[in-house]
């Protein structure tokens, strides 16, 4: 009975298995900073996924966002970088989160 209360309370808690990286900030000059008001926009994608609330993976973080956008571009440095965040759930059995960065590609 235990051990059932010990598994049902790991279970509920999401601790099976969790690799995950949330959002958080950077510094990026902007276009003016920059010089790259007629630089091309760029865009860079980050990703998690959970099934069940059980085992996640993935790294939506800001940082990788903005690392995708400059593998994309090929861009030395990235200026004027606009963020957004998507979040998908089906009925708590899969769900992803999406960090998408918009930003101008300095050369």
């Amino acid at each position: 009975m235990r051990m059932l209360a010990v598994l049902a309370a790991v279970s509920s808690a999401g601790c099976v298995f969790a690799n995950v990286t949330t959002p958080l900030a950077y510094r990026a000059p902007t276009a003016q900073e920059a010089n790259a008001e007629s630089a091309r926009d760029v865009e860079g994608i980050a990703c998690n996924q959970a099934v069940l609330g059980l085992i996640a993976w993935g790294d939506a973080g800001y940082a990788a966002a903005v690392a995708d956008a400059r593998t994309r571009s090929g861009a030395a440095e990235l200026a004027d970088i606009r963020s957004d965040t998507n979040f998908l759930n089906i009925l708590f059995i899969y769900t992803k989160a999406c960090t998408r960065v918009t930003a101008r590609a300095v050369r």
